[in-house]
């Protein structure tokens, strides 16, 4: 169907079409996305693969070539498509087979076919007309995060008193509304469905704030009796709490499911709500004039449930060449039109489209350039140069932009932020969660985009400004996923590297934004803020009895993003700001339980939840993916077992010393790959640990991106040196990708950092840690034409110890080097060895405890 996220395979071999997407990942879904299909032969009407094969695909950053071999003539003739692109545009070249009459008279049709496929007959637009060629509509395709009002003549019916309840309301199956959450609760009665569902309803009546409800039970249980428990797969909604009703403000229709019972006041159904998101598009093709234009409605094929479609047909005799030009816009058709004209004229060719898409890649790309990566003549060189850019190439297309250029030249854009999805003035960005993206995305764009990331912060700023919050996961808004907010790490970071916000009132208005995150406690059920604030603020960790799961993960997230908050309110000099939050930063010892084993062997401690009394849980298996109750984002609780990165020679201290910590750290590389079945059940992170990793070190997701970083607190650098290039050479493959979810470029990130032999542990740090360069020369081309060149001569497969390090001359001894030095270019100079004991001698910073 159209709802469906997984449609992309590099070894795929059917071919739909062309999609315009905006997926930032399979698990997000996608938003304002369209389908156009390149076609031969009779039209169908229905049927249910409407596919082609294809060989011999070219692809690239800047263009896109294939065979498609389901139109050929038999003589080794067959239809090609070449694809090409502009920020809000695609031109796409089509090349048929030569027309053969005597084909066309025994059956083979060989008309010429453009479509242009939407997912929904009910809420999208489109028309078609053959003389100028063209198809222009708009789709509201997305998957949340856009914003939703009821329409004007409901909103006056409700304002004359029709908001009625229990005269219109009933039990619904299998209707599947959604729509925001006031508040949530346990529905006591267990055997009874329908039961279930009137008191979820009766709560929804009584409540003046309630518009819609929504019941969830377990898919696989049905409640067949009292004593039927729900798998822990379906208790995510009210923890334990089961049946869960979900009180709502607004309800939208959002496909069916199996695992609801649902209902909805009087003018507050699907059908009185207006979604305030299209994505407009305008597409012409060369030759301009069109043997026939039609549309098609109610399209069900493998890709679409209900579907619309335009087509443009051509007459084979007069025509073997088709040239697609499309260009979209999220303000308006007459601007989607303006973007066609302004980046696809009709004067610049296909060739002339690809030749700038080329150079501006070129010109992304060539920020770092690998000019030695030779270790003497190994064969695998031409592999990691590979990995190396194919990573550079994913980290510089996240965070994305929404703005577009008005017809008087100015940058506008429409925002999903706004309640009332509204156009406004200047730069916003979605796409980007910053569950994963604070990690390294960032950090890496500051350094080699400046101009890119200071757009991205002000565009974050702005979406602040329209939502009155920062997002967490925007596509296109706020799509409330993930715990914790993250955001506030990035915001704080920009504060604090002081060459971004050049403006008093946004500084001002970034720590505002980040403060509110920190201090404003929210309802229960919003996606805005962090979830159980409240209780992290009274009891200094998400008790274990509390109303929130992430219990441990989401503590420690918000104490990461606490101590850059701090940081931040201290160079702004908010004095009462930065002592509260360092204090609530500190309070990951409260968690660390010193004796604790989770059935492990070897080195005890351990981060554990703990219940509002201040007693740990006793039910505490560590390698229980999720934890016993879903303690443990994405993860168990031996990956978030190193998990303070703001303070890593504190660790070491409550370990007992920072041998005891090394210890501990090569007994997670070196352990055989564990995990058992725990609150998330079996999930692909942990089949991917075991598979494409090693140890407990799951590098294949993100909660582990920092552990290796941790050694030099410790006070084993080298032990972070080895299984850092261990990581870059086992954990990226030139075959086989990434190791697991590389979500919107931050493990892409990750990887080209460290190769480059640096990495910001905390956000908001001076400095960038120092690890094990995978090049023996590399050249970054940073802002105002300086220069950044680090060298790791003679660096091989055998030397990943540092035995010096100098910036510019000067020793590092303490294995780090500020941000603002790097700007400012020059020398980093790498010795390298395959002696560990000389990489102990050259850091002295073992006995120092450093500021962050």
């Amino acid at each position: 169907a159209g709802s469906k996220s997984w449609w992309f395979h590099p070894e795929d071999m059917e071919l739909y079409g062309i999609r315009c997407t905006h997926q930032p990942s399979p698990w997000i879904n996608d938003y304002g996305n369209f389908l156009i299909v390149p076609e031969m032969g009779w039209m169908r009407s229905q049927y249910p693969n409407k596919c082609n094969t294809f060989r011999d695909t070219f692809y690239s950053p800047y263009r896109m070539d294939t065979v498609v071999d389901t139109h050929c003539d038999g003589k080794g003739n067959c239809l090609t498509l070449n694809l090409t692109g502009t920020e809000r545009g695609a031109i796409i070249k089509l090349t048929f087979p030569p027309y053969n009459p005597s084909m066309q008279t025994t059956g083979w049709d060989q008309t010429r076919r453009v479509r242009l496929l939407l997912g929904s007959n009910l809420t999208d637009a489109i028309n078609a007309v053959a003389s100028p060629a063209s198809i222009t509509g708009f789709t509201q395709a997305n998957s949340g995060g856009v914003p939703h009002n009821l329409k004007t003549d409901v909103r006056q019916q409700q304002q004359q008193g029709g908001d009625t309840c229990m005269e219109t309301s009933q039990t619904v199956k299998n209707v599947g509304y959604s729509g925001n959450d006031l508040y949530r609760f346990q529905v006591n009665i267990t055997d009874d469905m329908e039961a279930a569902a009137n008191e979820c309803k009766a709560q929804c009546c009584a409540d003046d704030g309630c518009r819609a409800w929504t019941l969830d039970f377990p898919k696989s249980s049905m409640m067949a009796s009292s004593s039927s428990a729900p798998p822990l797969s379906d208790r995510f909604n009210c923890s334990d709490a089961f049946p869960c009703c979900w009180i709502k403000t607004l309800a939208m229709y959002n496909g069916g499911s199996s695992s609801h019972f649902s209902g909805y006041k009087k003018g507050f159904g699907p059908e009185s709500v207006e979604t305030k998101f299209h994505h407009y598009f305008h597409l012409e093709t060369e030759p301009p004039i069109a043997m026939k234009a039609g549309i098609k409605q109610n399209v069900s094929d493998n890709m679409y449930d209900q579907g619309l479609e335009a087509f443009l047909e051509f007459d084979p005799a007069t025509v073997s060449e088709i040239t697609i030009r499309v260009a979209t816009s999220f303000i308006s058709p007459e601007q989607a039109k303006l973007n066609l004209d302004r980046e696809l004229p009709k004067t610049k060719s296909f060739e002339d489209v690809a030749k700038e898409s080329r150079q501006r890649w070129n010109e992304v790309l060539s920020a770092i350039e690998v000019e030695k990566p030779s270790r003497n003549e190994d064969p695998k060189d031409k592999e990691r140069l590979d990995l190396f850019y194919s990573s550079m190439y994913r980290a510089s297309i996240f965070p994305r932009s929404l703005a577009e250029i008005a017809e008087n030249g100015s940058l506008v854009h429409y925002s999903p932020y706004d309640s009332m999805g509204r156009t406004f003035p200047g730069e916003i960005m979605t796409d980007s969660g910053f569950w994963d993206a604070y990690r390294t995305l960032y950090q890496l764009t500051a350094l080699v985009h400046p101009d890119q990331y200071h757009k991205s912060i002000r565009g974050w700023l702005n979406a602040y400004k329209e939502q009155g919050w920062l997002p967490g996961w925007p596509s296109p808004g706020e799509r409330g996923a993930m715990a914790s907010t993250m955001q506030d790490c990035v915001i704080a970071d920009a504060i604090l590297r002081g060459d971004v916000l050049q403006d008093e009132d946004d500084v001002q208005l970034a720590y505002e934004a980040i403060r509110k995150n920190a201090f404003t406690v929210t309802p229960i059920g919003s996606k805005k803020g962090r979830a159980g604030l409240g209780d992290y603020i009274k009891y200094g960790y998400l008790p274990e009895d509390g109303d929130n799961q992430n219990q441990v993960a989401g503590t420690l997230n918000f104490m990461l993003a606490d101590y850059s908050i701090a940081m931040a309110a201290q160079k702004l000099g908010k004095k009462e700001d930065a002592a509260a939050l360092f204090k609530r930063a500190a309070n990951w010892r409260l968690l660390f339980d010193q004796t604790a084993t989770g059935g492990s062997f070897g080195v005890p401690g351990f981060l554990k939840a703990k219940f509002k009394n201040g007693s740990f849980v006793t039910d505490f298996d560590v390698f229980a993916w999720g934890g016993s109750n879903g303690e443990y984002t994405e993860a168990s609780g031996y990956q978030y077992r190193f998990y303070v990165p703001h303070d890593p020679q504190g660790l070491a201290q409550e370990y007992g010393g920072g041998e005891v910590m090394c210890r501990a750290l090569e007994e997670m590389m070196t352990m055989p790959a564990t995990f058992h079945l725990g609150y998330w059940g079996l999930h692909h992170e942990q089949v991917e640990m075991a598979r494409n990793c090693f140890g407990q070190y799951e590098h294949n997701n993100q909660p582990v991106h920092h552990v290796l970083y941790m050694a030099k607190g410790a006070g084993c650098p080298s032990l972070g040196q080895k299984w850092l290039r261990t990581t870059v050479d086992t954990a990226y493959g030139y075959k086989t990708g990434f190791s697991g979810d590389e979500d919107n470029g931050e493990m892409a990130s990750w990887f080209v950092l460290t190769a480059l032999g640096l990495y910001q542990l905390v956000p908001g740090s001076d400095y960038y840690e120092i690890g094990s360069p995978l090049f023996e020369e590399a050249t970054l081309h940073l802002a105002a034409n300086a220069t950044l060149r680090i060298l790791a001569k003679g660096n091989t497969a055998s030397t990943p110890y540092v035995e010096r390090v100098e910036f510019n001359g000067q020793p590092l001894t303490d294995l780090r080097v500020k941000y603002a030095d790097l700007l400012k270019g020059g020398v980093l100079n790498f010795t390298m060895t395959s002696d560990a004991e000389a990489a102990e001698r050259f850091y002295q910073g073992r006995n120092k405890r450093l500021q962050p």
